[in-house]
């Protein structure tokens, strides 16, 4: 039941990237506008295809450059600028600082048609920014959920529909693949997966636990638990004895991902829990587990939860394909540890 209603939800969001797609255009848009829904479902309107773009949102550059969108990004935070696969991509565009707080004149002096910011995340100025007269667009491009709409929506607004939807259709393609061999599996293991802090679990609703719900896993962390991301005890924990443990890294805790391993499992009491007992415990990078890339934390999952059904999904094989198909060289090195046999 639980996969079913993450499916329908997936359904939900072509349907959404179908309409998106088509150009959301309402009767009250002006001539030449194009119209979009931001994450949060809120229509966004902008006069004419933005040609002039600051990017705030690392998950919306990576898909700017998938849909051919690269050389419209004049600016971009810093963040982006210094990270080691989008940075390159950028390299005309002007950086602006924070990207949690940019630097408003910086912004203005490249006038651009619009800025693109995290709708969960927003600038702690964005007021101020949009006070200055510079349009901002909310899309995260963040969980499975919602990444069809989020991509083409982007692909609207930049007047790149096309690209947008053969990223769309890939997507939607590893992640049914995924979901289709673990479908026939009726055991649906118990799961704790962990954020970067120590204890910080990933609970209902945040893009671990939809990954586990695709795969056809059973959270132990359940909405009644309240925040997305919360703080659980060792003893709990314990108690809970999960048949499957996932701790997210960063990509630079990734590069020492056998000594992570060894301090995650080697914690007090740690050695009675089946998911250590049975090598069940995994990690999983993040660039995979959040954001474009998902379409690979889908397979992982898939393959950590069900190893015998999803024996014939391969991580590395959908990420070669993602580069050679949209002109890419990301997720080098290991992203998931001890790696699959």
């Amino acid at each position: 039941m639980m996969k079913q209603s993450f499916l329908f939800l997936l359904c939900l969001a072509a349907v959404a990237a179908v309409l998106c797609s088509a150009g959301c255009v309402t009767t009250d848009a002006p001539a030449g506008a194009v119209v979009v829904t931001q994450t949060n479902g809120d229509a966004f309107t902008l006069d004419h295809p933005a040609e002039r773009i600051v990017l705030m949102n690392s998950n919306a550059a990576e898909m700017l450059y998938v849909m051919g969108a690269a050389d419209r990004v004049v600016g971009v935070s810093q963040s982006i600028a210094d990270h080691a696969e989008l940075g390159p991509l950028f390299v005309h565009a002007v950086s602006v600082g924070k990207w949690d707080v940019p630097d408003i004149e910086t912004i203005s002096s490249l006038a651009p048609d619009v800025v693109i910011a995290f709708s969960t995340s927003k600038p702690l100025n964005a007021d101020a920014i949009e006070a200055a007269g510079i349009p901002i667009c909310y899309i995260d491009c963040y969980k499975p959920t919602t990444m069809p709409a989020d991509v083409a929506a982007l692909g609207v607004l930049t007047g790149n529909s096309g690209k947008a939807e053969e990223f769309v259709a890939f997507y939607n393609g590893v992640m049914d693949a995924a979901a289709n061999a673990t479908a026939p599996v009726s055991f649906s293991p118990s799961v704790y997966c962990e954020g970067y802090t120590d204890y910080s679990g990933q609970a209902k609703g945040s893009g671990m636990d939809l990954l586990i719900e695709h795969a056809g896993g059973r959270n132990v962390l359940t909405q009644e638990m309240g925040a997305t991301s919360p703080k659980v005890s060792p003893e709990w924990l314990i108690a809970e004895n999960p048949d499957v443990m996932i701790k997210v890294l960063s990509v630079k805790s990734m590069e020492n991902a056998a000594d992570q391993y060894a301090a995650f499992t080697g914690r007090s009491g740690f050695s009675h829990l089946d998911a250590v007992s049975e090598n069940r415990t995994y990690m999983i990078r993040n660039d995979i587990a959040y954001g474009p890339r998902t379409f690979a934390g889908a397979v992982a999952v898939a393959k950590m939860l069900h190893p015998e059904a999803a024996a014939h999904l391969s991580v590395r094989a959908v990420l070669d394909e993602y580069n050679t198909r949209f002109g890419l060289n990301v997720s080098a090195g290991e992203v998931v540890y001890p790696a699959f046999a």
